[in-house]
Parts: structure tokens; C-alpha cells; sequence
């Protein structure tokens, strides 16, 4: 064996070279026969069928088999609606704010129901039992304050504006009439053009003021309070309109209840089970390390499978499920982070030390998520790139023989591969790319040819020999499995799309059969998965135990400060023993790693270097490709993070453990003026499931980030910079001026028309009186909250009103008959039902899974016909209904407001959530794009660092969580019906999946630049190109033509850089870690020898390459998903096709022009 000269060497990195001549190696053994695998979503042959039918019967007998299920569990099978919610938020944790909320809103009731009270707060009194449930006081009392601060200031801000625009109003008026009675003023005779249009205009600017703050800050603390600044609005012009002299007095009919109802959220959460930042932050992250114990218990059991059987993949599936559990919790965690430092608390930890675990929370989920990377590499679970097939050529007459028919030279180990060096010596580079495409024009002729499979695979089976039969085979197989991919089955005659991508999928054929392929490929995955069980089992089992370790002192870090003091002390030793024997563990056990268990997967690479050692693979006497170890060294680095992670974490506890011994009470680092800052960057507890959301903004990313994440500025094309002080006002009066022509402000303009035009029978003479009477307002403050930024969440908003509003309807007028009878109202009755009902209302209000719009309107719909029947028999008022009546009256003017609110929103500017998603996914590719950057300026710049690293990992974590959030938000573009065609949502789904494994590959890229030292830095960029500038020039041609295309919906051109994989791996390096021909080797050797394979400065090297080569992977994959979605221009008949050989005489193409 080691006297073959031209045996595969991966210290050369010559494992393209298929074939060597025989003569060089007459000793050498034959390769056992191998068979061909067939995956089995290619076709349907008859095996699978029969395969199918055992599985049935295999089912059928299990069935027989299994026990006998309880009624209540076939009971709960038969219901449509999924109920497992219940009993998951059935804790005594989740019901203390349910508890909470309930008794805000019983005593809400009842202050309702006292008649001194009731006088006091005036007709609006119903709004104190309607603003309980929609402002919940389930936060905790920090979160509940600073909510309920700026709820009440944007209300009495409202009212001021109110008496403002009445104090202008009456300056117009001509009739002043102080003694005119009510129902003279209620009939409308009083209502003047003049007075009117101030106050149109007063509901115009107040309402567009309101409604952009909505749509700018988005979901948090000013949700609500913009919604009842805009119900303060409505109210008070609607009514004002009537009276012939200002009445400013108005507005306190709004704003006396909800300073109750602020009162109220105040008091309670501070006095029942009352809750801190700090207590919500820590069960955060204990909810986020529960699903890391099943993940790592996952990654013990798929180790030990064999990676050809269906259980392996199953097992690769939830571990990637189980893990995304863990994901969902980091965005609450950075919500409850915000106001961590204001938080008041008494106990051993202060809030901020307990807040320096997020970042490294978020780094050890993000290392678990590398350590999956694993599973995208190796097959069969192995990402491939999309394959478009060729488009057959019209049929022109040429003389010659077609090339689809001509027989391809074979591959044999007696002819030796075009242009190849003899005697197993490397080429220049000029030679190495020579030869590459020779072997990539000869794998496109093979993939020319005729429709049929198996014509074609009979004519190439007919032309070779017998012994490198499976090559052959292989390589045919790999075209049919393309020709049947999902992209494939895309007729371009019967179709109204042509292919797309065909000239990146070509290339990347050919790439497979001669760069990738290995005719050994599952015997040498299956025997290095198992090497990677022998090496990383008992660090896996022993980080398993640390997870629960930390887990547990999560769950009591809030403990333990009230009780006798030899018995805290004693519990607190106890734990602190058992921290510091986990800590001692896990590190020994990481030494042990380091130093010996994870050499195991060199074992089939020794022979290589070191004659006696003879250990290989089954049945394979050469040492496999480089990338088997390249694919395990990812494994084994991103554990080996995840276990130093959990180290540190240890390591913080411990010393929170022995450094603070004695409770004290925690006040706020920050000023108050701090409590109420907000920004549209700051995550928000709602931004999951908020309808209004800024397509251009991300947030966690600070806008001065994106300037210092680069060098780079945007110009104005039109206009040079100001240069004097003249053109800088001017400059700003413009960028005020467009301001208005942006999403927010245009959004904001239009709501505050509808509103104006839903004010109209209020505003006019003649129908005053009736709008008044039948409470048209309700219809006018449902309608302006229903128009949304995106016409499909317009739409939704019309669906899921009707819908909650017609059952809450039900539910409160059953309620008020069940409390009143066939009577006046009894406060009694009133108080006792919602004392019943308010806790399992509060249950389904926090803890129901549907989208918030449902959920409130459904209960604010049952508040508002109980509180209103009530006050209904107690006033005065012309509005006199109850009951039922009342309950159908609000239905008719829900269903007016929001059908106004949904034509309104196909009016120009009519913006849908398809364009949003669009726009979204091309502000987060541009964001992907200047973090790479910024990566790659870091890992040039090790010794004087110009490029903040938190500022990078922030950027990263707030990219992921925007194409999450974009993963809810695009649910409603079902709503938005087209006659033009189904909405490729799939498209869109593969973009984003795309966008999501850049942004996790380029946070772990982040993480393997940290740990390299300067020369391995240096050297890791040498071999990546990322310092070549016409390499890196075609990288951001690529993310810059995605990001334009994706927002303008232009066509890409059908030839581009792509593929970059191409030109990423233009030389071959093997093992090595600098090229022989290179004239700088920075200190590194340059021939490789077993120590430096066992170097881990070499381990994060390699992983580094192979998370590089995984994002020019997926960018070359994003570049085809992007084109699926607005196709190609720019065609030129003929190119990228290898010219095949023809006579010289051709007839012209029929078409060319």
C-alpha cells in the first residue's frame, strides 16, 4: 500500500483525482464491490410499495395490540381545537397572574357598581371594567409601572389636544349658548360648519399622531396607551361637536376611569403575588436549558445509530425541534433584559450580575445549534444544492453526431485523467484549473443527453468496464436524482415559468460528481460517526449533568433569603458543594477531551504519516478525503464551546455563590427619565405576534450600527453634501419633508383620513343626533384601529373582530341576564358573576393560543356589553338598550367600522404583506452582508481591534429574531386574496430558511475568528479568500444584487458570480494549511504532519474553513431561491455551456434575437 505513488494523499489534497493509472499501482488491491443506494423519494418502485404495506401491517398490529385509551382521551382526540395549552399553563407559577388580574378586574366591577364612585368617574365608568381586560397587570410590578405611566400620560395628552382644538373651535362659533339643555344639544341643532372643521381637522393630525406612534414604536408599552389616546379622541370631538360652547370636561370622562384602572394595576401588582424583572429573567432562562438536556441526551442516542438507517434521521430531526424549543425562549429573555437594571428587588444577587448571563446564555444555544451543523454535512442527511435541469435546445439540423448520443471516454484505471500530473506530483495552479474544468465540461456532457434515464444509463453501462462499474453508475444516478428534484419537475413547455438557475445548477452537478462524491461515502461517514461516539460521549453525558446543575440553581437563585439562618446556610453549602463538583467535572473532563478523546477520529489518517500505525476502515486501505475529519473537527469544536461555555457559566455562579452571602435590597442603576425610553430597535414581549411591524428596521440593531459596522456611508445621488448653513436647513426641511412619504407616516396619513371620514355623520347636522343616539362612535375608533400598515393584516383584522365580537357578544349578554334577570341590574348579581368568571376568563385572556387581536376584542366585547347594560339602567342617556339589544347594536357598528376599514385599505398608498416579506428579507440579507464584512475586518484586524465584537453578536441575534418574527407576520398573507395566482409561499420560506443559516454559520465563523491566534488568522483567510479583494468583490455582488432584487422585485440576471463555491475552491488543499506554492507560510508548516493535525489551533483552522465554505454554499443557494422568486433576465444564447464538438458547418439557431 505505501509503495502506491499515486494512491490518494491528503496531505496533497488530490481526492479529485478519480482514477490513477494501473501501472503505477500493480500491488494495489481492488476495491470491494459496492452497491448503488437509491433514495427513496426518487421513484416508486415496487420494493417501496411492499415496503409500505408491511408498515400498514406492522400499524395494524400495534393497534390491535395497544391498550385501550380513557374516554376523556379519545373525548379530547375528537374535539378540533388543540387544548394541550390548558394544562401546560395549569402551574401555580402561571396562575398567579391570573389571580392578579382577576381581582384588578373584580374590583373594578365593583367600584363600578357603587353609585358615589360611579358619579365620580361619570358616564365612561364602563371603561375601568374594559381596560382590565385589555391592560392586564401580569407583568411584573416594574414592567406594570412604567406601562401604566405612559398609558395614562398619552391619554390626558389626548385630552389636552381635545381642548385645544375646542378652544379654537369656539373661536369660530357664532350661536354660544350656555343655558341650551341637553336634549336640545343631543338632537344636533347646534352643529356648525366653522366649529366642525376645526375639530375634523384637530381628529385628523391627533388620531395620524397617535396611529404613527403605534406603527412606529410597535408592540410594548405605548401599545395601548396609543389605542385609548385614540378612543380619548374620538369621544371627546364627537361629542363636542353638539354643544354650542366649549366643553372641556369632556375628556374626563375618559380619563377618570383609566386613572382608576391605573390605580388599580399599580396597587395589585405590587401587593398580590407581586413579581420582579429579575424573577421573570430567571425563569426565562430556566425554560431556555430545559430543552438542552433532551438535546444533548438526543445527541448521545444519534451517534450510536447508523447513519444509513431512517432512526438516524428521525433522531436528527428532533434534536434540530428540540433545539428550536430552546431558541424560542432568547427573545423574551432580551425583553426582560431591558429593564433588568431598573428593577427594585430584595435578595443576594443584584439584577445586573444576574443580567450578565443572557450573552452567555445566547452563546451556548448558539454553539448547540453549530454542533447540528454536523448533520448538513455528512449524508444522507446532507444539504444539496437545487438542480434545475437543462432546457432541452430546439432541434436544428447539424451535420455529425449529437453530441447527446456520442459515448463518453471512460474513466478506467488504465487511462489517466486528462492533464493530470504524472507520478502523483501536484500541478501549478494553471494546470490544477485546467484540469478542474476539464473534468466539470466532461461531467456537463454527460449530463446533455437525452430525456430517458434509461436509455442513458444503458448506453454508458454498455461503454465501460466492469470494474469501475459503480463510478458510472454513481454518477448517472446523481443526474437522475436531479432530474427528479422538485426544481426539475418545472415544464418549460407546459409552464408558464421557465428554469431558472440553470447555470449555477450545471456547475454545481458537475461539482458533485468530481469533488464531492466518494464511492465509499457510507461506510466512511458510518465509521467516523462512530469515532465521534467513542471521543465525545462521556463529555457529552458529563455536560449533560451540568445543564441540569445550572439549570436547577436557576430555578433557585431566587430562594432562600427568608427562613433561619443555619438552615440557609446550610442549604446554601450544600449547593455550592454540588456546583463545585460539577465544575470539577466538566473541566476534567474537557482536559481529557482536549488531550487525548478527540484524536480518536485521526485514527484513519495516521497510516498516512506514520507506516506502522495500520488501523482503517473496513475494508478501505487509503485514507479517506480531508473533509470526513474537517466535518468531525465541527462536531467536536462547537462541544467543546458548549462545554467551556457552561464552564463559564459555572464558574459566574460560583463566585455570585461565594461573593454574595447577604441579602439587601437592590435599587435601579438607571434614572427615572430611563424607565419610559423607548426605541423601535428595543425588542418588545409582543413583537412575536404584533400586526404593525417595520419592514426596514431590525430590531436589537441600533441604527449608529450600521455606520460602525463599516467604513461604508450611503450618498444622496441628487444633492452633494450641505456647505453651508443654508443647505444644511434646507437638507434637514427635505429629509422632514420625505419623512412623510415613508411607510410609517403614509400609514398614518390614511388612518387619520378613515377617521375623519368616519366622523362625517357625527360632524353633519343632519345626522348628528342619530350618530350620537346610536353610538356611532364605537364604529369610528374600530375602524381606525383596525387599518393596519399591510392590507393583510387589514383584512385579518376585519375576520378576527366580527368573529370576537359576535362571541363575546353571546357571552356577555349571557352574563348579564344570569346577574340582572329580567330587571333593572343588580349590582349584587353583577359583582358575583364576574367574580366567578373573571379567573377562568384571565386564564384563557393570558394563556389562549390565538392571536392577540382575537383574544382581546373577544373579552373587551364581553366587558363592554356588561359594563354598558349597566350603565344603561342608571343614566340618563338616549342610548338606552341592554342585554341582547345592546350586544347586537355594537355588532352592527363593528362590522360598519372594520368592512370601512378593509375597502379603505385597498386606497393608494396600499401596501401588502407579501411586499413587506420582500422587503424584509432584502433589509435582513443587506444587514447579513455587513456583519460578513465585519467578521472578516475582526479576524484581519486581531491586534488592534477596530470592530466591536458585542456590537457584531448583537446584530446577529437581532437578524434571527427578525425572520422569525417574519415567520409569524406572513400567516396573514392568506387573507390577502389575488386574482393573479397562488402566492409561492414556499419561495419565500426557502429564503428565509437560507437567511437564517447564514446568520447562525456567520455567528459560529465569529466564534472560530476568536479563538484563532494572528498567524492561523491569517492563513485561515489565505485559504478562504476572504482576503482576495476579486473574490470577496463577486461575495458582495452577490448579497447586493439579492438584497436590490428582493426589494424592487426586479429580474436577476442569468449569469452571475454565482457560483461562488466554484472559485471559493479553486485550489485544493487537503490537509494542508498553506499551499507549497505559497511565498508566505506566517510561521505555520508546511508539511503536514500528525502533531499538527492534533493541534488545536488546526481544529479551529479547519472549522473555520468548513463554516466558510458553508456560507458560500448557502449564498450560491440564495442567489437560485432568489431567482425562483423574480426570475432571470439578460439571456445570451450559448454561454455557460461547454461547446461540444460539431462540424464546423451549423445551421443558425431558429431563434437568436
Amino acid at each position: 500500500m505505501n509503495s502506491d505513488p499515486r494512491r490518494y494523499d491528503p496531505r496533497l489534497g488530490d481526492e479529485d483525482l478519480a482514477a490513477v493509472p494501473e501501472e503505477f499501482g500493480g500491488d494495489r488491491k481492488p476495491r470491494p464491490e459496492r452497491h448503488v443506494r437509491i433514495p427513496d423519494d426518487i421513484g416508486t418502485a415496487p420494493s417501496s410499495h411492499r415496503a409500505e404495506d408491511e408498515k400498514d401491517r406492522t400499524r395494524q398490529d400495534e393497534h390491535r395490540r395497544s391498550p385501550a385509551v380513557p374516554w376523556p382521551t379519545r373525548l379530547a382526540q375528537w374535539i378540533p381545537v388543540d387544548l394541550a395549552w390548558i394544562p401546560a399553563s395549569f402551574t401555580w407559577s402561571k396562575m398567579k397572574p391570573v389571580i392578579r388580574c382577576a381581582v384588578v378586574c373584580f374590583v373594578s366591577a365593583v367600584l363600578m357598581v357603587i353609585p358615589r364612585v360611579y358619579n365620580l368617574m361619570g358616564q365612561g365608568s364602563f371603561l375601568i371594567l374594559i381596560s382590565s381586560f385589555l391592560d392586564a397587570p401580569h407583568d411584573p410590578f416594574l414592567a406594570v409601572l412604567e406601562r401604566e405611566i405612559i398609558f395614562l400620560t398619552f391619554v390626558v395628552t389626548a385630552w389636552a389636544w381635545c381642548c385645544l382644538g375646542i378652544f379654537l373651535a369656539n373661536l369660530a362659533r357664532t350661536n354660544i349658548d350656555y343655558n341650551a339643555s341637553l336634549n336640545v344639544i343631543q338632537s344636533g341643532a347646534f352643529v356648525e360648519a366653522g366649529p366642525t372643521v376645526i375639530l375634523a381637522v384637530f381628529v385628523f393630525l391627533g388620531t395620524a399622531f397617535f396611529l404613527f406612534l403605534k406603527a412606529r414604536l410597535g408592540p410594548g408599552p405605548y401599545l395601548f396607551a396609543s389605542i385609548f389616546a385614540c378612543i380619548c379622541i374620538d369621544i371627546s370631538m364627537t361629542t363636542a361637536v353638539l354643544f354650542p360652547y366649549p366643553y372641556y370636561l369632556i375628556g374626563q370622562v375618559i380619563a377618570i376611569p383609566l386613572a382608576f384602572h391605573c390605580g388599580l394595576c399599580i396597587l395589585f401588582a405590587a401587593l398580590i403575588f407581586p413579581s420582579t424583572i429579575t424573577a421573570q429573567y430567571t425563569h426565562t432562562i430556566f425554560a431556555v436549558l430545559g430543552p438542552l438536556n433532551d438535546f444533548l441526551a438526543h445527541h448521545r442516542t444519534v451517534l450510536t445509530l447508523d447513519p444509513s438507517s431512517d432512526e438516524f434521521k428521525n433522531t436528527v430531526k428532533t434534536i434540530v425541534n428540540t433545539l428550536g424549543k430552546s431558541e424560542g425562549g432568547l427573545g423574551q429573555a432580551a425583553v426582560n433584559s431591558r429593564l433588568l437594571k431598573q428593577d427594585i428587588v430584595y435578595g443576594r444577587f443584584s439584577p445586573t450580575k444576574i443580567g450578565e448571563f443572557q450573552p452567555i446564555v445566547r452563546r451556548l444555544v448558539t454553539r448547540a445549534n453549530g454542533m447540528d451543523i454536523f448533520f448538513t454535512l455528512i449524508e444522507p442527511t446532507r444539504e444539496r444544492f437545487p438542480v434545475t435541469p437543462l432546457p432541452s435546445r430546439p432541434a436544428t439540423p447539424r451535420t455529425g453526431t449529437p453530441a447527446s448520443t456520442r459515448p463518453a471516454t471512460p474513466i478506467s484505471p488504465s487511462t489517466p485523467l486528462p492533464g493530470s500530473p504524472p507520478n502523483g506530483l501536484r500541478e501549478d495552479p494553471e494546470q490544477s484549473a485546467r484540469r478542474r474544468r476539464n473534468l466539470q465540461k466532461r461531467a456537463l456532457e454527460h449530463s446533455h443527453g437525452h430525456k430517458s434515464f434509461s436509455r442513458r444509463l444503458h448506453l454508458r453501462l454498455r461503454e465501460h468496464h466492469e470494474e469501475h462499474q459503480h463510478h458510472e453508475v454513481h454518477f448517472s444516478l446523481l443526474n437522475f436524482a436531479h432530474t427528479l428534484s422538485p426544481l426539475a419537475r418545472v415544464s418549460t413547455s407546459a409552464s408558464a415559468e421557465t428554469a431558472v438557475g440553470v447555470f449555477e445548477s450545471q456547475r454545481y452537478m458537475a461539482f458533485e460528481a468530481n469533488r464531492i462524491s466518494y464511492p465509499d461515502e457510507m461506510d466512511v461517514t458510518a465509521q467516523f460517526v462512530h469515532l465521534l461516539h467513542e471521543s465525545c460521549d462521556e463529555l457529552l453525558e458529563t455536560t449533560q449533568g451540568v445543564v441540569k446543575g445550572v439549570q436547577a440553581w436557576f430555578a433557585e437563585a431566587r430562594r432562600g433569603s427568608f427562613g433561619g439562618r443555619a438552615t440557609i446556610e446550610k442549604a446554601r453549602a450544600e449547593r455550592l458543594a454540588r456546583l463545585e463538583a460539577l465544575s470539577q467535572e466538566v473541566k476534567e473532563a474537557l482536559r481529557r477531551f482536549k488531550k487525548d478523546k478527540r484524536h480518536l477520529v485521526l485514527d484513519p489518517y495516521r497510516s498516512a504519516f506514520d507506516p506502522k500505525h495500520v488501523r482503517a476502515i473496513h475494508g478501505i486501505h487509503e485514507p479517506p478525503p480531508h473533509r470526513y475529519l474537517f466535518h468531525c473537527y465541527m462536531y467536536q469544536y462547537h462541544l467543546m464551546r458548549f462545554s467551556s461555555i457552561l464552564t463559564e457559566i459555572l464558574d459566574n455562579i460560583i463566585t455570585l455563590e461565594k461573593g454574595y452571602r447577604k441579602a439587601k435590597l437592590w435599587w435601579p442603576g438607571h434614572g427615572i427619565r430611563k424607565w419610559v425610553e423607548w426605541s423601535p430597535w428595543n425588542p418588545s414581549a409582543d413583537m412575536e405576534r404584533a400586526d404593525d411591524e417595520d419592514p426596514d428596521i431590525i430590531q436589537g440593531i441600533q441604527p449608529e450600527w450600521n455606520e460602525d459596522l463599516g467604513m461604508t456611508r450611503r450618498r444622496d445621488p441628487d444633492a452633494l453634501p450641505p456647505t453651508n448653513a443654508f443647505q444644511s436647513v434646507m437638507h434637514w426641511v427635505y429629509e422632514l419633508a420625505t419623512a412623510f412619504g415613508r411607510g410609517n407616516s403614509l400609514f398614518a396619513l390614511k388612518a387619520g383620513l378613515l377617521s375623519v371620514i368616519l366622523c362625517l355623520p357625527s360632524f353633519l347636522k343632519s345626522s348628528a343626533e342619530f350618530a350620537y343616539r346610536e353610538r356611532f362612535v364605537w364604529g369610528i375608533f374600530m375602524g381606525q384601529l383596525t387599518l393596519a400598515r399591510f392590507r393583510g393584516d387589514t383584512t385579518f383584522g376585519l375576520v378576527a373582530r366580527i368573529i370576537s365580537t359576535f362571541m363575546g357578544g353571546l357571552v356577555g349578554t349571557a352574563m348579564w341576564y344570569i346577574s340582572t334577570g329580567s330587571g333593572q341590574g343588580n349590582a349584587y348579581g353583577l359583582a358575583a358573576v364576574i367574580g366567578v368568571c373573571a379567573p377562568f376568563f384571565f386564564f384563557w385572556r393570558l394563556y389562549w393560543p390565538v392571536p392577540p387581536m382575537t383574544n382581546i376584542i373577544f373579552f373587551v366585547t364581553t366587558a363592554l356589553v356588561l359594563g354598558f347594560s349597566w350603565q344603561n339602567t342608571h343614566t340618563l342617556l338616549p342610548f338606552r338598550y341592554k342585554g341582547i339589544q345592546l350586544a347586537w347594536r355594537r355588532f352592527v357598528l363593528v362590522v360598519c367600522g372594520v368592512t370601512a376599514a378593509f375597502l379603505f385599505s385597498f386606497l393608494p398608498p396600499s401596501t401588502t404583506l407579501r411586499k413587506y416579506q420582500r422587503q424584509t428579507m432584502s433589509t435582513t440579507v443587506s444587514e447579513l452582508g455587513a456583519v460578513y464584512c465585519s467578521i472578516v475586518s475582526f479576524a484581519n484586524t486581531r491586534e488592534h481591534q477596530e470592530v466591536a465584537r458585542g456590537e457584531i453578536v448583537q446584530s446577529l441575534v437581532a437578524i434571527r429574531l427578525k425572520l422569525k418574527r417574519s415567520l409569524v407576520l406572513k400567516k396573514n398573507i392568506v387573507y390577502e386574496f389575488s386574482l393573479r395566482g397562488r402566492w409561492p409561499s414556499d419561495r419565500y420560506q426557502k429564503i428565509l430558511d437560507l437567511q437564517l443559516q447564514i446568520a447562525y454559520l456567520l455567528s459560529h465563523l465569529m466564534s472560530v475568528v476568536e479563538h484563532l491566534e494572528p498567524a492561523w488568522s491569517r492563513a485561515f483567510l489565505r485559504r478562504t479568500r476572504f482576503l482576495d479583494a476579486d473574490f470577496q468583490g463577486d461575495v458582495l455582488a452577490v448579497i447586493s444584487m439579492i438584497s436590490t432584487a428582493l426589494r424592487t422585485g426586479n429580474p436577476l440576471p442569468q449569469i452571475t458570480p454565482c457560483p461562488l463555491l466554484d472559485r471559493f475552491m479553486i485550489h485544493t488543499h487537503g490537509l494542508n494549511v498553506i499551499r507549497q506554492e505559497a511565498d508566505d507560510d506566517y510561521g505555520l508548516p508546511r508539511t503536514m504532519t500528525i502533531d499538527t493535525l492534533e493541534n488545536e489551533q488546526y481544529l479551529c483552522f479547519s472549522v473555520g474553513v468548513t463554516t466558510a465554505f458553508g456560507i458560500v454554499l448557502r449564498l450560491d443557494k440564495l442567489m437560485v431561491a432568489t431567482k425562483e422568486l423574480v426570475g432571470e433576465q439578460y439571456h445570451i444564447h450559448g454561454i455557460g455551456v461547454p461547446e461540444l464538438k460539431s462540424s464546423p458547418l451549423r445551421a443558425r439557431p431558429s431563434k437568436d434575437v
